[in-house]
């Protein structure tokens, strides 16, 4: 990615409504999907990721990605990916995976990508209270052992 296309990447948008997800990030999620056929080394293969609005969005997409044959993953609130402490969490997490020999499709990889891009111009900076306090449940409930 070159410098201009990072600094000009501010945005996640919502692919069933084109909400701006930032604006709020705990109202969106970002969703992975899978297929049954497994990658060259028989790892997940990550065919489909997406990022939308939590509720009507959601099932819109839901119904879209399995009629394409897909198998839902797991999805996750945005607002884990713009904390200072679970975005690096996040980062780890990912990166362990790929190690692993997880593969992303290009396009599932690319919305992975942008996603840790934007999410970092937005967690460079001090933590909230707030999210000191969401990081520590994490870590005391056992949901980022890696903290």
């Amino acid at each position: 990615m070159k410098v201009k296309e990072f600094i000009s990447k501010t945005e996640l948008l919502c692919e069933h409504c084109g909400k701006d997800l930032l604006t709020d990030p705990a109202s969106g999620i970002f969703v992975t999907w899978t297929t049954k056929h497994k990658s060259y080394n028989l790892k997940e293969f990550y065919q489909k990721a997406y990022y939308c609005c939590k509720g009507a969005c959601n099932e819109a997409m839901k119904i879209k990605s399995r009629n394409q044959g897909l198998i839902y993953n797991e999805q996750e609130d945005l607002s884990v990916y713009m904390n200072p402490l679970t975005y690096i969490n996040k980062s780890v997490l990912w990166m362990d995976l790929l190690n692993k020999g997880v593969t992303l499709k290009s396009a599932a990889f690319d919305k992975l990508n942008n996603l840790f891009t934007v999410a970092f111009v937005e967690v460079s900076r001090s933590m909230t209270n707030k999210e000191v306090t969401e990081a520590k449940y994490r870590v005391a409930n056992g949901i980022d052992s890696i903290l």
